[in-house]
């Protein structure tokens, strides 16, 4: 077997492989047999028909079929060999016959060569204190979430109440009902941070069956297509949310007994506001270092990871998961097309520098490592270990996760206050 590689592009390489009709020989002939096991022609039972025949009606497939299996095992066998790590299926892009010899061209797409460097690498990482209104801002949802729901009350006199409204879809100019629309009933709590400022506004000092109009946004109304709708609001009951008081026994019975006050509570809720802030940070300094990383390193990823990314990016679009930029939604349908195509640029780039990262820098779990993580889910180290070896997909996401953690301790970072990062 003789075979040529050429480089087309940084991912991209064609191979064109050579082999004798005797080489090739042996494959068309067990693809005979096992068509001929299957196939069942008039006149002959199943697996008798005459080869001659098969071969008359079906050959050209048959032989087509078993040539492209066999370059496929072939390129797969020679890529082990030559050692390159294959980014997806080779594809056979051209197979020529001839009475004595049979050539195979397929495309292939690979790791780029890239010698990355982390030694010059800085980021910024943002340091800044808990406040304490942060603190009691937490407080306050805590007696929100324990507080209870009095007996109706006549008038909305702070948010800390929820309403039951009527809408009834009015024309905007006469206030007249419109005719076919059908009204209905909506509770709203006037302190979820979800509610529409404007609407939250007009219901403050709210008595029953007052009424009053407002007029609703598309994208208010969660279809940004659709022309705005304007609905005559009417109040039908009001209930006050009673805060749950800050008590000592409050404190003991939302932590199950592991706070006994009041401080000791404000205490605990400082470290877990000081914990979700550091692991935003380690998500920004991994940010900046991705970011870095493809800027230093830029090559051309194969378009068929591309557009598989750009099809799960629309999925996400669709489901509302992913947020256009407003600069992007400005220029319409291609604005977002190249939103989608340019973030699908960058993500296959970076999962393609992981590859490479990971045989440069190779990182390996540590027994102590598979304990926590294995304690973490519910399962005994022996149980993970076996869903490691039965799942390559978790295998590999821990790897990446313990990979950025570990490139992160190897670039220099560098402290920087958090109003000077965010500017």
């Amino acid at each position: 077997m003789e075979h040529q590689r050429t480089q087309v592009a940084d991912c991209e390489h064609e191979v064109r492989i050579q082999l004798t009709f005797a080489e090739v020989a042996p494959a068309i002939e067990e693809a005979y047999e096992r068509a001929r096991e299957d196939i069942t022609i008039e006149g002959f039972r199943k697996g008798k028909a005459p080869r001659e025949l098969i071969k008359q009606r079906y050959g050209d497939k048959i032989e087509a079929d078993a040539l492209e299996k066999l370059g496929q095992r072939l390129v797969r066998e020679l890529a082990h060999q030559q050692q390159w790590t294959l980014l997806g299926e080779p594809q056979l892009i051209d197979l020529q016959r001839s009475s004595d010899t049979v050539g195979f061209t397929f495309r292939l797409f690979t790791l780029p060569e890239l010698n990355i460097d982390l030694s010059s690498i800085t980021l910024r990482k943002p340091i800044r204190d808990i406040r304490d209104e942060e603190v009691e801002a937490q407080l306050e949802q805590l007696r929100l979430r324990y507080g209870s729901i009095q007996e109706d009350v006549d008038e909305v006199t702070d948010y800390y109440h929820e309403v039951t409204l009527h809408f009834q879809p009015v024309d905007p100019d006469s206030g007249m009902p419109l005719v076919g629309s059908e009204a209905e009933e909506i509770t709203v709590a006037l302190y979820e941070p979800d509610i529409l400022p404007e609407l939250r506004q007009q219901l403050l000092h709210a008595r029953r069956e007052d009424n009053f109009l407002h007029t609703f946004s598309g994208a208010e109304l969660g279809q940004p297509e659709q022309a705005p709708q304007t609905y005559r609001v009417t109040v039908r009951s009001i209930r006050r949310l009673q805060l749950a008081e800050l008590t000592p026994e409050f404190v003991q019975n939302i932590s199950r007994g592991r706070l006994h006050s009041v401080e000791e509570l404000r205490s605990s809720i400082r470290q877990e506001l000081q914990r979700r802030w550091e692991r935003h940070v380690q998500s920004l300094l991994r940010s900046q270092l991705e970011t870095e990383l493809a800027r230093r390193h830029p090559f051309t990823p194969p378009k068929p990871i591309v557009h598989s990314i750009i099809k799960d990016l629309i999925q996400a679009l669709q489901r509302g998961e992913l947020q256009v930029p407003p600069e992007y939604l400005r220029q319409g349908e291609s604005g977002i097309y190249r939103f989608l195509a340019e973030l699908a640029d960058f993500y296959a780039r970076i999962s393609i520098l992981e590859l490479v990262l990971l045989r440069s820098y190779p990182v390996q779990l540590e027994p102590e490592e598979l304990q926590e993580l294995a304690q973490s889910l519910g399962l005994s180290p022996a149980e993970l270990e076996k869903r490691l070896s039965e799942d390559p997909d978790l295998t590999y996401d821990i790897q990446r996760r313990k990979l950025w953690q570990s490139l992160l301790q190897r670039v220099h970072v560098e402290p920087v206050p958090y109003t000077e990062h965010a500017q």
